[in-house]
């Protein structure tokens, strides 16, 4: 796999169908339905909100969700380090782990996201 067909994936797989599970759980679960605490809350305040506003907070939950996956990329591409770490991240693909898919993988997504 290509790091492009990489980036592809787990933004489709990560983004594209939380961001849709999300919207399917507020739209089709009600305040009763939910037993977490949570969930009551996060309910309740959807409730509330009009259909822009709505909108709106899909769009936040999706911008979390780039800056997020943004972030994660930028560590495994060595752009961005965790505290006390010492060695660079290499992610490989295959059983040989020859393949080196990482480096590149914070600008593709970027790159991915400028498009849409």
């Amino acid at each position: 796999m290509k790091p492009e067909n990489f980036v592809k994936k787990i933004r489709e797989s990560i983004l594209d169908e939380n961001v849709k599970i999300y919207k399917d759980l507020f739209n089709s679960t009600g305040v009763d339905q939910a037993s977490d605490e949570y969930w009551k809350e996060a309910l309740q305040f959807y409730g509330k909100l009009n259909s822009e506003e709505r909108e709106t907070l899909f769009k936040i939950v999706r911008q979390v969700s780039v800056d997020t996956i943004s972030n994660l990329f930028g560590v495994l591409d060595g752009v961005t380090c965790l505290d006390d770490q010492d060695e660079d991240f290499t992610l490989t693909i295959g059983d040989d782990g020859k393949e080196k898919i990482n480096g590149d993988l914070q600008d593709i997504f970027l790159e991915i996201e400028e498009d849409q």
